[in-house]
């Protein structure tokens, strides 16, 4: 439910043409500098994800400035007894929530997370030795133009930079920010799940982690959004609530941002900037809590009874694979009447099977990065380039801004220690 991806499976965010929509081609130069062949199965070694790690977490907060509490945490799932009615969904979500508040920058507050994780440890995260840094929802596009042998995907794009000598920033781009979330998604999520411990009065509004992992010997940093986990433990749910981190707190200043929020208490008594973990692009709340178990996150989707039958497990099972999250949690009904949540696990044998059905795209997928990763070193730091994909054909651009997807002062972090 997290990504928006129409075209891809069914389901999920899907953005309204309007007057407000960006234009795919601009602002790109008319020529396309190449175009890239979809890779032919060559490979005979299967693909997996190995030496997965956590290595950052945040979540959004609803503030004026760019604003996230860093390690945050997923709701929790209240395991309701069904059936309960859910209401329709009324308002619009976001399709790209870090595109929306920090424009070509939506990379920064997943570097910064890492590096303040990194700190806490005690040491430096070695951006220098990352092939690769995005979002899942740029894994599953690139997956779907592999896949394309009919020209039925759902056209896309992605901006990509070099940083440092070897690693490539894979931006995400929307034609808006903003859409529709279906009928009950929205909702359903929202009475099904409570705030953590500690939580109740900070307004977050998403909650985002970052992995690395390597995918058939390329080093990945990921980004994904998680709907929801599985409760903790009474003795892990008592460390969970969160304690302030260290920071001068400016009442006033956070006053002043919090009026801004939509919340009914009084947050201000409880919440307050990390002056110096906080940036002039992004403010820093810290709690000193646990972060959330890999093993507990979930991925929730709805279906309508009468539309419950045509969902392609094979078609949605890539968002469980390239984040790795434990569960799926389907949740059917009938005119917002929830009655039934199916839960599957990464590990199940069924998805197990699809893993292993999917083997041949994902080595397609391996070569595919290669090849991106290859053509951006060889234009260079300078280089802007853009991959759009339309059609089934994957065309590589060169964008007419020189603007950089991330500050100077992060820039460095990629030249290695």
């Amino acid at each position: 439910m997290s990504e928006h991806l129409r075209g891809y499976h069914r389901g999920g965010y899907f953005a309204r043409p309007g007057s407000g929509d960006r234009a795919m081609m601009g602002p790109l130069h008319p020529e396309p500098v190449k175009t890239v062949e979809r890779p032919s199965l060559t490979a005979k070694d299967d693909i997996a994800i190995k030496h997965f790690e956590h290595i950052g977490s945040y979540s959004w907060v609803e503030a004026r400035k760019p604003t996230v509490v860093i390690p945050g945490s997923p709701a929790y799932w209240r395991d309701r007894p069904l059936p309960y009615q859910v209401s329709v969904d009324a308002k619009e979500q976001f399709v790209d929530q870090g595109g929306e508040r920090m424009g070509c920058m939506a990379l920064y507050p997943l570097i910064r997370a890492v590096d303040l994780e990194s700190e806490e440890q005690g040491n430096d995260f070695d951006w220098g030795a990352v092939d690769f840094v995005g979002d899942r929802n740029s894994l599953r596009k690139l997956l779907s133009w592999v896949q394309d042998n009919d020209g039925r995907y759902k056209p896309f794009r992605i901006d990509t930079q070099l940083v440092g000598h070897r690693t490539v920033l894979l931006n995400r781009w929307e034609t808006r920010m903003t859409g529709a979330a279906g009928h009950w998604p929205i909702n359903f999520q929202r009475e099904s799940t409570y705030k953590p411990p500690g939580y109740e009065h900070i307004p977050t509004v998403s909650h985002h982690r970052v992995a690395k992992y390597d995918f058939g010997g390329l080093t990945m940093v990921v980004r994904f959004s998680v709907d929801a986990c599985t409760p903790l433990k009474a003795a892990d749910r008592a460390m969970q609530t969160p304690r302030l981190g260290v920071g001068s707190a400016d009442v006033d200043s956070l006053s002043s941002m919090l009026s801004g929020m939509s919340v009914t208490s009084h947050p201000a008594r409880s919440l307050e900037i990390d002056r110096e973990a906080s940036t002039p692009e992004l403010d820093i709340i810290r709690v000193n809590s646990p972060v959330v178990p890999q093993s507990s996150l979930i991925e929730i989707t709805t279906r309508s009874e009468r539309n419950v039958t045509a969902y392609k497990w094979v078609d949605t099972y890539p968002q469980l694979y390239f984040s790795q999250t434990a569960y799926r949690y389907l949740a059917v009904h009938q005119q917002g009447n929830f009655r039934e949540v199916r839960k599957h696990a990464l590990e199940d044998p069924e998805m197990k099977r699809i893993e292993a059905q999917l083997q041949g795209d994902f080595r397609k997928l391996r070569s595919a990065l290669q090849v991106i990763q290859d053509l951006v070193v060889e234009h260079g730091e300078r280089g802007r380039l853009s991959l759009v994909f339309e059609g089934g054909i994957c065309r590589v651009f060169e964008r007419r801004s020189a603007e950089s997807c991330l500050p100077d002062t992060m820039l460095r972090r990629f030249e290695g220690f």
